[in-house]
């Protein structure tokens, strides 16, 4: 069972280690370096592949598996397990893998209460913080730049100035008498 939702990505876990650790170390220079960025986008797009229902489902089912109630009619169960698909259908079967983990893990001080949905996607959010920031900065480097040039800008005289800032002072004190006075 375990063979058949193995993620089909290739990506390993070594792999997912070695491209989180280049992200976290290339962040740095990817707003002047245009290889790195190339080669950030090609690993945030690897990184970020949302994991197949059946795999986060399997996952959900192997932390939950502990805390399960034997008297819980089976169609609540089907009602939290589409809960479940929703909540953490964006992220990668590493990320969840790696939350879910965490999770049971000595390092979370909650690990033997049931977690919730929002207890895994605020650690699925952890796991994906180097992603998320290369994404961010991916985003900032590469959004259009309009530059206004000086011949779009319309001159105007010192006259028509100042009969645009005697227009703006009147509609300052209608908005001051309107709001009684402040």
């Amino acid at each position: 069972m375990t063979t058949e939702l193995a993620p089909q990505t290739g990506m390993t876990p070594d792999r997912i280690d070695r491209g989180l650790e280049w992200l976290k170390l290339s962040l740095p220079s990817l707003r002047g370096d245009p290889e790195a960025q190339k080669q950030a986008a090609a690993a945030v797009t690897a990184l970020s592949e949302p994991a197949h229902p059946a795999q986060v489902m399997a996952r959900v089912l192997a932390l939950l598996s502990p805390y399960f109630d034997k008297d819980t009619p089976q169609a609540v169960r089907e009602i939290e397990a589409d809960d479940w698909a929703e909540a953490l259908g964006v992220f990668p079967y590493w990320a969840v893998e790696r939350a879910c983990r965490w999770w049971k893990s000595d390092s979370n001080g909650d690990r033997r209460k049931r977690p919730l949905e929002g207890d895994v996607v605020a650690r699925c959010k952890v796991e994906m913080q180097a992603v998320r920031a290369a994404s961010s900065i991916l985003d900032w480097v590469n959004r259009p730049v309009y530059a206004v040039s000086p011949e779009a800008r319309p001159e105007i005289s010192d006259e028509e100035r100042q009969r645009r800032s005697a227009q703006i002072g009147e509609v300052l004190e209608g908005m001051r008498a309107n709001l009684g006075g402040l």
